[in-house]
């Protein structure tokens, strides 16, 4: 048996692979007593900072009393210090440091080092950014100017630490203004704050300045022995959030691979890594750093089957054993971890996750085994569609569409209980735990007996109990309940604005006279203009614009507290299977502005999600009408959706004029 360290708990996924290894005992320093993590472990300590006087000698102590064979340093800013170490620890301790040699980690670790090193590369050129490092402010305004001179959108990040950490797109005044309005100034900073710091202002570390990339996200997972790879996982990222990976998928793409054996030829590193990449604005794929040591998306491989620990361990113990060719993870294995690595159910093919499976031993108990818990697909609609019909609620976010289209943020599984279909999700790091208002012919008994058969599963998974998404009507139900509630509460930020479908078809009487002001103003400039329903030819010229929306908001496509690319990159893909309804406005050659919704009751439509080129003045108005009378011409009421408390959205809502506001609650401490 190995005994392992890790130098933080953190990484749940690391200690999985080494859980499905089996014969090692785990060891691990944690960041505090009430770390979820030290739970995993056979023994966990809180250690000093790595760069405290007395790091070295707890180190040490630690790895005597707990007879540890092998450290793995997985905190990233420690690598260099932890490699300058490892050849004192192993004479002194006997335990290795699981590393590359110290003058190959400082180049690894560092950015703009590394940047620079394969830069030199004449095989490597092609996928180096242009980039500047500033050890001050004068310097990073002075790189800059150069990229702005040259029309290039850049950003700023510290050469040290996760690509997440510091991280800042650098966009006009006039962007920041618009997305502080609409409260999306996370990751965005202007030069006009840059400027007005303190003159000679110097930072602890450099920042890198490179251009800002915002196509698809990769990342290599890999096994390597002075440069050779001996085995390899590549992922592509589906959702990211707050700058980590939050869904990835296992894919094949011979390019990446080239691409890294290219760098492990120049920087011949050894054990586990993760190299990490992004395309630019015309899909080249573009190097973003290289983290030398092992990542919490090792476990990925092994769900995978191609443990990369396997891998690793056949390698310790049979050194000369080298094949002659990587052992490459197969594709479409999908998983979300953000928080932890869980595998992801759903179609190989997918794009973005479709929910957490109930199977994993991490969350599986007796409960669940009583309860036959699912995850939505496109053929799960029929079944769904059956208890929603017989749910008195216009909530969009009850709607079938609504729940699949989002599935892949809230990892939703189901279930027919007191032939009621009942929805939990874990919230996936978004919010928190919860169950959904149960769908179907609802009576007092009846919702007592679900609560009684759901709410041990939550216990048991360790999650807060709360019901969401509760329409007003049942409000008094669910509190006349004999359980013992804590809070009852709405948030008008999430309540939805219900429109008379008429007044929207044709923007009849004076309140509405701006609105057809708007609408003859885009008539009279853009006569060439062509609405059309919404179909898969246009699907490409949609997912363009909103590659365009984002762009100009600065944000991230793939961040989905940020972004709908994905939501709706997901259902332009299953269209055919959901029987949605849309339209699209085309002008000068291409899609300006579309619309994307379904029926829910029989006399109820809802907008799910809706893009326009906002350069065109009265393209909204337009779209509105369109839609309204083209793709739910038979429907009394139209639903579109919350304002999230976003006072542009808001007003905007609000102009339209709502018959009704549809409120939604949520009980919590049942």
């Amino acid at each position: 048996m190995y005994t392992v360290l890790l130098t933080d708990g953190e990484f749940t996924g690391m200690i999985r692979a080494l859980r499905d290894h089996g014969n090692i005992r785990i060891v691990g320093f944690v960041f505090s007593e009430y770390a979820a993590h030290s739970t995993m472990l056979d023994a966990s300590y809180i250690a000093p900072e790595w760069d405290d006087p007395g790091y070295r000698a707890f180190l040490e102590d630690v790895i005597r009393k707990e007879k540890v064979d092998l450290v793995f340093p997985v905190v990233t800013k420690s690598l260099e210090y932890m490699a300058s170490i490892a050849n004192e620890i192993k004479e002194r301790t006997g335990a290795t440091i699981v590393t590359s040699p110290e003058k190959l980690i400082r180049i690894a670790n560092n950015k703009g080092i590394l940047l620079d090193h394969l830069r030199s590369c004449k095989d490597l050129e092609d996928y180096i950014t242009p980039h500047y490092m500033a050890r001050n402010i004068e310097e990073l305004l002075e790189a800059i100017r150069r990229f702005e001179d040259d029309g290039i959108s850049c950003v700023i990040k510290p050469v040290l630490g996760e690509n997440r950490d510091g991280f800042l797109r650098i966009v006009p005044d006039e962007t920041y203004a618009e997305a502080l309005a609409e409260g999306h100034t996370s990751l965005l900073i202007t030069k006009t704050i840059l400027q007005n710091l303190p003159d000679g202002l110097t930072f602890s570390d450099s920042y890198l300045i490179m251009p800002y990339l915002p196509g698809q996200e990769w990342d290599v997972d890999l096994l390597a022995d002075h440069g050779k790879i001996l085995s390899i996982t590549i992922r592509k990222n589906l959702g990211m959030l707050g700058g980590l990976s939050a869904c990835t998928e296992t894919a094949e793409n011979p390019i990446l691979f080239d691409i890294c054996g290219k760098i492990l030829t120049v920087l011949p590193l050894s054990g586990l890594l993760c190299i990490s990449f992004k395309e630019d604005e015309e899909g080249r794929i573009k190097l973003l750093e290289i983290n030398p040591r092992a990542m919490g998306s090792i476990y990925v491989s092994s769900m995978a089957g191609n443990s990369l620990i396997d891998a690793f361990f056949h390698h310790l113990e049979h050194p000369d054993d080298i094949p002659s060719e990587p052992k490459i993870t197969p594709p479409g294995k999908v998983v979300s971890l953000y928080f932890d690595s869980l595998e992801v159910s759903g179609k190989p093919n997918s794009s973005i996750s479709s929910g957490i499976s109930s199977g994993s031993t991490s969350v599986a108990s007796k409960h669940d085994s009583i309860i036959e818990w699912r995850h939505l697909t496109p053929e799960s609609k029929e079944e769904y569609m059956h208890y929603y019909a017989m749910t008195d609620t216009k909530i969009t976010d009850l709607t079938f569409h609504c729940r699949y289209a989002w599935d892949g943020v809230f990892n939703i599984e189901y279930a027919i209980i007191e032939d009621c279909l009942v929805q939990i999700s874990d919230g996936d790091g978004y919010t928190s735990p919860f169950m959904l208002m149960p769908l179907g012919k609802l009576d007092p008994e009846k919702l007592k007996r679900i609560i009684e058969k759901v709410r041990p599963v939550f216990v048991e998974r360790n999650w807060p109990f709360r019901i969401c998404t509760i329409d007003e009507k049942y409000k008094d139900l669910f509190l006349s309940l004999s359980f013992s509630i804590e809070k009852c509460t709405y948030d008008r930020d999430s309540s939805d604005y219900l429109y008379d479908a008429d007044s929207l078809r044709n923007f009849t009487g004076k309140r509405y006279a701006k609105k057809r002001n708007h609408l003859k103003h885009f008539l009279a400039a853009y006569p060439d203009h062509e609405y059309l329903p919404l179909e898969s030819s246009l699907f490409p010229d949609c997912l363009a614009l909103v590659k365009s929306w984002a762009e100009r908001k600065g944000i991230d496509l793939y961040d989905t507290t940020e972004s709908d690319y994905l939501m709706i990159e997901r259902i332009f893909r299953d269209w055919e299977k959901l029987d949605l309804r849309g339209g699209a406005i085309r002008l000068d050659g291409k899609i300006v502005a579309f619309s994307i919704g379904s029926i829910g009751q029989p006399d109820t439509a809802h907008i799910h999600f809706e893009k326009a080129d906002t350069d065109y003045d009265g393209l909204y108005v337009a779209l509105c009408k369109y839609v309204a009378a083209s793709a739910f011409p038979e429907v009394r009421f139209i639903n579109r959706e919350e304002d999230m408390g976003l006072p542009g959205l808001r007003q905007s809502k609000e102009s339209y004029f709502p018959v009704a506001m549809v409120h939604k609650y949520k009980i919590l401490g049942l």
